[in-house]
């Protein structure tokens, strides 16, 4: 096409790699010298990754919608929705064909953990990875869109599809 980028590959990289793998080490690090206190205090923590979860998809909302360069109609936006959700039942339906095939040696707890696991994206990585790879990019509001759609909607189709899934695996057990 004549035209020609640049990608700034090591700091991408290296960013990602102080933002996502850095902390997780310490955390496993750290996890091993203080493993016998927290069993000992037992700290809220389920708690407290809710709050920080909701915390940052609210600041992404917040960026996102209140960024006046983001130029997203109503009819856009319900296309996204369906499609994402059209997406997210195929992924879904995709691994329950898998992982159920007759020479599947998966038991029908593992069939509900691959089903829901392999399926799921969160915006407490994918929202920095964006932020890294798209940083300084005016549309960087428009790209997190599906990504936004995505969270919630895996969280509300995994509950609806709890009882439908349960009854299965509870007629595969017996």
């Amino acid at each position: 096409l004549g035209s020609s980028s640049s990608v700034p590959f090591t700091s991408i990289f290296s960013q990602l790699f102080m933002t996502v793998v850095v902390p997780l080490i310490i955390g496993q690090i750290v996890r091993r010298y203080i493993k016998d206190w927290l069993e000992r205090k037992k700290p809220p923590f389920g708690a407290i990754s809710s709050c920080v979860l909701l915390m940052i998809i609210y600041t992404t909302f917040c960026d996102t919608f209140a960024n006046p360069n983001i130029d997203l109609d109503k009819f856009s936006l319900i296309i996204i929705v369906f499609i994402i959700f059209s997406v997210q039942m195929s992924f879904m339906f995709l691994t329950f064909l898998f992982s159920t095939r007759n020479q599947s040696t998966f038991t029908p707890a593992d069939t509900v953990a691959i089903v829901f696991c392999s399926t799921h994206k969160s915006l407490t990585l994918g929202i920095p990875m964006l932020k890294i790879v798209f940083a300084g990019y005016e549309h960087l509001s428009l790209i997190s869109v599906p990504l936004l759609i995505y969270h919630p909607a895996q969280i509300l189709l995994g509950s609806l599809l709890v009882p439908t899934i349960k009854s299965w695996m509870v007629s595969r057990q017996k």
